[in-house]
């Protein structure tokens, strides 16, 4: 009787974390503007779940490092592992060893190319075609009744399918418009500054530019810094797409640095893995793929995108 009240005693008196569902995320590079929203998202929600704990590893660009950091989390036996992958096409030892190791793993906004969803594996994130498709629809409106239209694609990493599925989502509407031809495309990386850099360089070429399509609006707002600088206008000489629709975005909207973005749901893909998690840890089954819709952005109704 003794021994079984010190031990009711004992555990009484261990710390809270003892218990608590231990979550493992990796993200692909906290430096991002987009992916560091998304760990504040992910944060915040976390709230909703007192006996939930994050801990963060920032993958730092870095495959190697990214699956090393899963493998800890393995080694660590948390009960969830969140990814967000920093090459979509290398992810199969993550997702391999955590299947090994029987700990639900959720890859959030990057959907990987070379790992299968199911058995464990799960997505939470966005159809990245549909927001190229979104972005040049709008853009293709606005020129149908010009003879000819010149194109350059800005893209993100070329690791990264968001990368690839944006850019053919916009090729996609390109092709059904004959007046339109793609001219330039290149990376920036997904950055601001490479954007600006990447432009200023198209400009210096002497290709007359019609439309700028960005993969994310940093890379868009990089691009309209540097046609102001080189004395063009945006929307009038040239008009500048963007996607991913956050504060940055938003603004540039409403100041006309941006002819139109895409919003991706930050807040929701986040606040859904969050779910995901905790829902996996009480041995639930999750759904292999969870899409949140993209929406388009435009002059005429940014606001309702804007946080108070």
């Amino acid at each position: 009787m003794k021994k079984l009240i010190l031990l009711c005693l004992t555990l009484i008196s261990l710390s809270p974390s003892v218990f608590a569902t231990q979550v493992g995320v990796s993200i692909a590079q906290m430096d991002d503007v987009f992916l560091s929203r998304l760990r504040g998202y992910l944060i915040e929600h976390a709230k909703q779940y007192p006996d939930m704990k994050l801990q963060f590893e920032d993958g730092q660009g870095a495959v190697d490092k990214q699956l090393s950091q899963v493998q800890s989390f393995i080694n660590a036996k948390v009960d969830v592992i969140i990814v967000n992958p920093v090459d979509t096409q290398g992810t199969k030892n993550m997702s391999d060893a955590a299947r090994k190791a029987k700990i639900p793993l959720i890859y959030l906004n990057r959907m990987p190319s070379d790992s299968k969803m199911g058995d464990g594996v799960s997505y939470i994130g966005s159809d990245e075609i549909e927001a190229g498709r979104l972005q040049m629809g709008y853009l293709a409106e606005m020129v149908k009744d010009r003879k000819s239209v010149n194109v350059a694609i800005m893209k993100g990493l070329l690791s990264n399918d968001a990368t690839r599925f944006r850019t053919q989502g916009a090729k996609e509407v390109i092709a059904q418009h004959p007046n339109m031809h793609v001219i330039l495309e290149d990376t920036a990386k997904w950055m601001r500054e490479d954007g600006m850099n990447l432009m200023n360089n198209w400009i210096l070429t002497g290709d007359k530019i019609d439309i700028l399509s960005a993969n994310a609006d940093e890379m868009a707002i990089g691009a309209a810094m540097a046609i102001k600088s080189n004395g063009l206008t945006v929307g009038k000489d040239i008009l500048v797409g963007g996607t991913d629709g956050g504060p940055n975005g938003l603004q540039a909207i409403k100041t006309g640095l941006l002819t139109v973005t895409v919003f991706q749901d930050a807040k929701s893909q986040a606040f859904d893995a969050v779910d995901m998690a905790e829902q996996a840890a009480k041995g639930e089954k999750l759904k292999d793929i969870n899409f949140i819709p993209f929406q388009l952005v435009t002059p005429q109704n940014y606001q309702k995108f804007m946080t108070p």
